[in-house]
């Protein structure tokens, strides 16, 4: 796509030209009519100048498409000229995310190719849309700028800090072999009873001792056993996190357990929020306000539809990384104990659940949370984030709250030795 535009300098130039000319003709000076016409003739050669398009060839990507949170970033933009003369200089303007980054690109040889790494910020987490590049070329006196789009829209997956976790086949929350149900089954590990032999039945699972005393076949029989089911609940409603670095350490510690069950094959779901527009980062205050007009107002509406909840993908490390990349805190989000509530329904196989949030739930709330939300026998573990404070872990009945001050304490609570006060 090509567009043409009359810069700032160009329209002072041509009304400067245009007005010397009118009190030229009006006052019969012959001076300004002269300055006038040159300044339109030459305004018109720009014009001309705009009109034939660049032979550049111009290509970017990014040297990595997915990096972790303040990590390096480079965005590769290739400048070549495939013709047999040489071509003038350009500016190339890049798109990244809300910013724009610039360079500028000198008179290239014939056949000649210039490749330029430009650095990306990644101070934030966020999903950021780069490109597409646009070529822009002015006249010499920069009065017409002409721009030229190349390439597509990419996408660069700032993720999420994380922390290598000790396998959850081991410590806190082990589960070798599963739990076993009343659901039998002729193959499995969970040895129930013995049965007499029917047609159709795998003759490996003949016991034979029993055989030759009952003088009739018969076979194992074993409890079906319930493979664990994992489930990670990130908190999202803006009220409970005092700042932007306690919601960031929220979603590292919930990646951090995504890609530790993903690691060791386990069954997993990752939740948040969906029924509200993300809210942009760095303005917790007027959030946390609005919130609370929400808050108020879902009071108010006890017959209104309850808030949805989103599942993430965990088909591997990076697709869940990629998704909770562009994870925000958001304005109407569902409480912890609702968000439980949708998340246990939606998953009625889980044996533990990790409940992420800040430091603002108390003790009450997170006690609703587990007893409403999730029924006997699975394991809750809620993870409260607040930087900086002193790791601690307790027991509330059945429910164990862990409250980290940096991701480095998650390590405790995967590991054998986990301090329980």
């Amino acid at each position: 796509m090509n567009f043409r535009v009359v810069t700032s300098r160009g329209w002072g130039w041509a009304v400067v030209a245009l007005l010397c000319l009118v009190v030229g003709v009006a006052q019969g000076w012959i001076e300004l009519i002269g300055l006038g016409v040159a300044g339109l003739l030459t305004f018109g050669l720009a014009t001309l100048y705009a009109l034939f398009r660049h032979s550049h060839e111009v290509s970017f990507h990014l040297a990595h498409e997915r990096v972790v949170v303040g990590d390096e970033a480079q965005l590769v933009v290739t400048v070549s000229n495939p013709t047999g003369h040489s071509l003038a200089s350009l500016d190339v303007v890049v798109p990244v995310g809300e910013q724009q980054v610039e360079t500028q690109v000198g008179r290239l040889r014939k056949a000649a190719q210039d490749d330029i790494t430009l650095p990306v910020p990644t101070e934030h987490r966020g999903m950021v849309q780069v490109g597409p590049a646009r070529v822009i070329r002015q006249d010499p006196l920069g009065l017409i700028s002409r721009e030229v789009v190349h390439g597509d829209v990419r996408t660069l997956f700032i993720h999420p800090r994380t922390i290598g976790l000790l396998s959850m086949s081991t410590g806190f929350v082990r589960d070798l072999e599963g739990n076993p149900t009343r659901d039998l089954t002729d193959s499995d590990l969970s040895f129930h009873a013995l049965r007499e032999y029917v047609p159709g039945d795998d003759r490996r699972n003949i016991h034979w001792k029993s055989t030759a005393k009952t003088g009739q076949f018969m076979v194992r029989q074993f409890e079906q056993t319930r493979r664990s089911h994992l489930m990670i609940v990130l908190d999202t409603e803006p009220e409970v996190f005092a700042t932007d670095d306690e919601f960031e350490l929220a979603v590292s510690a919930a990646a951090s357990l995504g890609v530790r069950a993903i690691r060791d094959t386990r069954d997993l779901s990752v939740l948040v929020s969906a029924d509200a527009r993300p809210a942009s980062t760095g303005r917790l205050s007027a959030l946390r306000e609005a919130a609370r007009e929400l808050a108020s107002r879902r009071r108010a509406e006890r017959g209104s539809a309850p808030a949805r909840i989103r599942a993430m993908s965990t088909v591997s490390r990076d697709r869940l990384l990629d998704e909770l990349s562009g994870v925000h805190l958001q304005e109407g989000s569902p409480s912890i104990v609702e968000l439980s509530r949708l998340a246990s329904a939606q998953a009625a196989d889980v044996s533990i659940a990790f409940l992420v949030t800040g430091a603002a739930v108390d003790s009450k709330t997170l006690h609703s949370a587990h007893s409403v939300a999730f029924p006997a026998g699975v394991e809750v573990v809620v993870v409260s984030c607040a930087p900086e404070a002193s790791p601690v872990t307790r027991r509330m009945g059945r429910l164990t709250v862990a409250t980290i001050g940096r991701l480095d304490d998650l390590q405790q609570l995967l590991g054998k030795r986990m301090a329980v006060s």
